[in-house]
């Protein structure tokens, strides 16, 4: 297994329901899996995937950040840590120009 990224995703109001089962229903879709937990107001974790699996990092993270978007919630924080194979791939400048309103912060995440 090969990591992607760390993630702590923090919302204004409680956890919806379904919240982590159509979460993992999405990064299971792309191949992906979470080892991680949540609480009454946040989802947290890492993700990782199969040594042969080829993630492209950037359209990762925007599909990524896109599925809380396409929620009904109020996102009060996303920070995400790139592992450092993907943050020398990631397009930090591309991602901020199209995301700058959004409450978002991204790392690198050293091994």
């Amino acid at each position: 297994m090969k990591d992607i990224f760390e993630f702590k995703i923090v919302i204004h109001e409680d956890m919806p329901e379904n919240l982590v089962d159509r979460f993992i229903a999405f990064i299971e879709g792309c191949s992906v899996y979470w080892g991680g937990g949540c609480s009454d107001n946040q989802i947290n974790g890492g993700l990782y995937t199969d040594e042969d699996i080829i993630i492209n990092i950037n359209d990762f993270v925007k599909e990524f950040v896109e599925f809380f978007l396409h929620l009904e919630i109020t996102i009060q924080k996303i920070e995400i840590d790139i592992e450092d194979f993907y943050f020398y791939r990631f397009d930090h400048d591309f991602f901020i120009e199209n995301y700058s309103s959004l409450p978002v912060n991204i790392g690198c995440w050293k091994l």
